[in-house]
């Protein structure tokens, strides 16, 4: 008996380790889901959830991945959790004043620092994070205009971008003093967007040289070049994210990710409800339209799935769904796998590889 209840034990810890979780914010039930997914067909299971405040949004993790960051924009505060290693539950922390209510948020490279972007109140800020914990009052507060919806670092945490939709349609460039926390406007300090495009997100490209942002306006994809000396960015091409031949004006993106391989940018089209995919030029960083896959209701956010990127979940914020793709590393296709009915209001989807 001794022996079985052993070898029982070991094969329990060994299903645990290297496990993966998804992380999905849940605004109408004021809750985040963890799910686990099922690394050989792609099926998601809800395990566990934890209750706020108020309406979850954005969702970070730091960068050894033992804290999960959650933004409730009333009250306006985020709220820290600390990630069980062997099941990816949340435990909360701790809870510190944000500016106002953030639209995104972004630990830096050195895991000292939370960016912030706030769409409603036109401000990035900058708080510190202490042993994994956010904590006290922003220490850099800045006005830069309306509908700012994204922050991000470089690659190198010296400089820090922050796209704009609608009017302003432009991208934010700083300069960022990481000792200090402090964000300082480069020269120049933004970069125009496309006409009628209105930047929401971006991600750098792996190698460091590419920046891809998406359009929220425009429902397309921004490919820039990135001057890393400078830190400033310089437009190149700009694709549709809609199939040929599709005329209905209604509809904007929202959601932008490139794979680790750095062959591929997925991007979320509201309204025409897909996840449109593009090829990589490897030489070149230009994109091809590679197809566009459906997905639930208002697909607001999405995430390639830690542990291969083997998976991507996308959040139906319309009907409340989560749809789970596996992906086709070669040609970058998303094949269907399963669809659930999640919480109401699914606005951030994470997934987490367990140790």
């Amino acid at each position: 008996m001794r022996t079985f209840l052993i070898c029982w034990f070991c094969v329990a810890v060994s299903c645990l380790q290297g496990a993966t979780v998804v992380y999905v914010s849940e605004r109408g039930e004021k809750k985040i889901a963890c799910y686990s997914i099922d690394e050989g067909t792609g099926q998601l299971t809800r395990q566990s959830e934890v209750g706020l405040s108020g309406a979850p949004g954005a969702l970070a993790l730091s960068g050894d991945q033992k804290f999960l960051y959650a933004v409730v924009k009333n009250p306006a505060e985020f709220v820290t959790y600390a990630i069980d290693s062997k099941t990816g539950d949340l435990k909360e922390i701790g809870k510190a004043p944000a500016a106002g209510g953030a639209a995104y948020i972004y630990p830096d490279r050195t895991n000292q620092w939370l960016l912030a972007a706030y769409f409603g109140d036109g401000l990035v800020s900058v708080s510190r994070i202490e042993n994994g914990n956010v904590s006290g009052e922003p220490v850099d507060v800045d006005d830069v205009g309306e509908k700012a919806h994204c922050i991000q670092v470089s690659p190198d945490n010296r400089f820090a971008f922050t796209p704009h939709t609608g009017e302003l349609n432009c991208v934010d460039q700083f300069m960022f003093d990481v000792e200090a926390g402090q964000l300082e406007r480069n020269d120049p300090g933004k970069l125009d967007g496309v006409e009628g495009g209105g930047p929401r997100h971006m991600q750098f490209h792996p190698n460091g040289k590419w920046v891809y942002l998406v359009n929220e306006q425009g429902k397309s994809v921004t490919h820039c070049l990135y001057d890393e000396e400078k830190g400033t960015l310089t437009k190149q091409e700009t694709l549709s994210t809609l199939p040929n031949g599709y005329t209905e004006d209604k509809g904007s993106c929202a959601d932008i990710e490139i794979s680790r391989d750095g062959k591929f940018v997925y991007a979320s089209n509201r309204g025409h409800d897909s996840v449109a995919v593009f090829s990589i030029d490897q030489s070149s960083g230009a994109l091809t339209v590679v197809e566009q896959a459906p997905t639930g209701e208002t697909p607001r956010s999405f995430n390639l799935i830690p542990g291969g990127e083997e998976f991507l979940v996308s959040a139906g914020q319309g009907d409340g769904t989560l749809t789970a793709y596996r992906r086709d590393a070669e040609t970058g296709k998303l094949s269907e796998v399963q669809k659930i009915t999640g919480g109401g209001g699914p606005g951030w989807v994470l997934g987490l590889e367990l140790p």
